[in-house]
């Protein structure tokens, strides 16, 4: 069997990097800025709540750091320099709980996703995959997921896919992304016939279409998911920033760029 296609984007190096820049940058004036571990889910999102709530009452400037939720969890074990996490699946957040680094009381859910199968824009009459027929796409088909090991979306797939009875029929044909951003690239340079995103990743890439969007008995409910750190605890604009993605104001920030409101 195959091994699946791992992209190798020296991850480490990379958030290392982005968190010690981060940390030369949270300090203006002698004011602390809050440094946030992000999910490259939100991506699209987030600056604009950033500006939002710079602008708000009682807001100021928060610094944000991007990439896949498992690597960042890593980062936050690691001692990196975070006081909040947003990441794309509540497990990572609760493992960070468990292990006394995030607040328990901090820990909320603050949006939802879609799971969805997509791929380049196909002939008006061509019928277009979905995810049980995945198996039976032509030979030399190519599938980008994020990689189960550490990137929700992927887990996500592996979920749903292991429902449908199709994931061990699929893994010569797997291509793991380091994260979602990474995956979506795949199908933009058309190396891959499909990939398992989320439907906010689409936002603003017309060459892509969704063919399927995971629903039913064998659809994960993707979430949103923030914390605050037990060393940045004291620290409010932190817990702000958690707050304002939860008023009204940031809620329609994060609707306009395709997320739905935290489960009830």
């Amino acid at each position: 069997m195959k091994r699946p296609i791992l992209l190798s984007l020296a991850l480490a190096t990379a958030l290392a990097t982005a968190l010690a820049a981060a940390a030369c940058n949270t300090r203006k004036q002698g004011e602390v800025i809050p440094t946030f571990a992000v999910a490259a889910s939100l991506r699209n999102a987030l600056p604009e709540l950033q500006e939002a709530f710079r602008r708000a009452p009682g807001g100021g400037e928060v610094v944000a750091t991007y990439g896949a939720s498992g690597e960042l969890k890593r980062e936050v074990e690691a001692g990196a320099p975070i006081d909040g996490v947003l990441f794309a699946a509540g497990a990572p957040v609760d493992a960070l709980v468990e292990a006394g680094l995030v607040t328990a009381a901090s820990r909320k859910p603050v949006a939802t996703n879609k799971l969805v199968l997509v791929g380049p824009r196909l002939p008006e009459k061509e019928t277009p995959p979905r995810f049980e027929t995945l198996p039976s796409l032509p030979a030399g088909s190519r599938i980008a997921v994020g990689d189960p090991r550490t990137v929700p979306v992927g887990q996500y797939a592996r979920e749903s896919l292991t429902r449908l009875g199709v994931w061990e029929k699929i893994q010569d044909r797997l291509v793991f992304g380091g994260d979602v951003a990474a995956t979506l690239a795949y199908a933009r340079r058309g190396e891959v016939t499909v990939a398992i995103v989320y439907s906010t990743d689409l936002e603003g890439i017309p060459e892509l279409t969704v063919y399927e969007e995971a629903k039913g008995d064998f659809a994960p409910h993707p979430e949103v998911v923030g914390g605050i750190t037990q060393a940045s605890a004291a620290k409010p604009r932190a817990a702000a920033f958690l707050r304002f993605l939860l008023s009204p104001q940031g809620q329609k920030i994060l609707e306009k760029h395709g997320f739905g409101p935290p489960p009830e």
